[in-house]
């Protein structure tokens, strides 16, 4: 019996996914194929359905599908619901069920790729919306002493700062573009999550100005070793990471959540690497 698979949304991260989940079945020997699907926003549940009805197993979502999909589940876990995204829809007999593994894939590349976790550490979140808000949300479970938040829409950043205020012991405020560099230069962690750094010519929202030694960027753009961002941050004596990391671990949840096994982690990490280029 083959497996089916599948990932919706932007283009750019059709190349890395469907490598990463295929390397994982073959190092287990499982039969399945994962197919890339470019599918446009108002098309979502029509095609949920359709895959569904085709027998797939589980999907992927990405930009612009992870908020729009929560309407869409039959069963929502409560990470995702707290999260307010969807990144891994698993098809039960019953309906679809969403989960959100950005989160634990954040927390663990954060620990692997930089050595440390956000607890009691002052963060700063430039970008609110599907990933910003899973960042968000594990730095604030994590035990992070301040978060501060930053979007070019207050809104986004407004709600996301409600959401937190439940978070037992936690503070957090918002930064205005206009105090984002100060806001930067004040945190132990900075992570971007603009799409910033998914396109060619793209810069970096945060000046060299904006960083200094000893603190880490995190850069959750994972299809450029090197982004704008991360530019400016080494340029100034940060430490850096790319997504790369958040990608592969939550991808590796992902894959337990669909098939109840552990992934090959180190055949998915050698996909993605060999992908990039080394």
């Amino acid at each position: 019996m083959t497996h089916r698979f599948g990932i919706f949304g932007h283009p750019i991260s059709h190349s890395l996914s469907p490598r990463m989940h295929t390397a994982s079945f073959r190092a287990l020997g499982i039969q399945a194929e994962y197919t890339a699907f470019d599918v446009l926003p108002e098309a979502l549940a029509e095609r949920l359905d359709a895959c569904r009805a085709e027998g797939f197993t589980g999907l992927n979502l990405t930009l612009p599908h992870k908020s729009a999909a929560l309407a869409l589940m039959t069963r929502i876990d409560p990470i995702a619901q707290l999260a307010g995204a969807i990144n891994v829809v698993r098809f039960d007999a019953d309906g679809c069920a969403g989960f959100n593994t950005d989160i634990t894939g954040f927390l663990a590349s954060l620990q692997e790729d930089c050595g440390i976790t956000p607890e009691g550490r002052r963060v700063l979140v430039l970008g609110c919306g599907g990933a910003g808000r899973a960042v968000a949300l594990a730095c604030a479970k994590s035990g992070a002493e301040v978060i501060t938040l930053a979007n070019r829409s207050a809104e986004k950043a407004e709600r996301l700062a409600q959401d937190l205020a439940r978070v037992p012991n936690l503070r957090s405020r918002i930064s205005t573009a206009t105090d984002w560099c100060a806001a930067s230069r004040d945190a132990d962690l900075v992570v971007h999550c603009t799409s910033a750094g998914l396109h060619a010519g793209d810069v970096s929202p945060l000046a060299p100005e904006a960083f200094r030694p000893g603190q880490v960027l995190y850069d959750v753009v994972y299809t450029a070793t090197v982004t704008p961002t991360i530019c400016a941050a080494r340029a100034a004596g940060a430490t850096t990471a790319n997504g790369l990391g958040m990608l592969l671990h939550q991808g590796a949840h992902a894959f337990k959540i669909w098939t109840g096994l552990d992934a090959d982690i180190h055949a998915m990490r050698d996909a993605l690497v060999e992908r990039q280029g080394g």
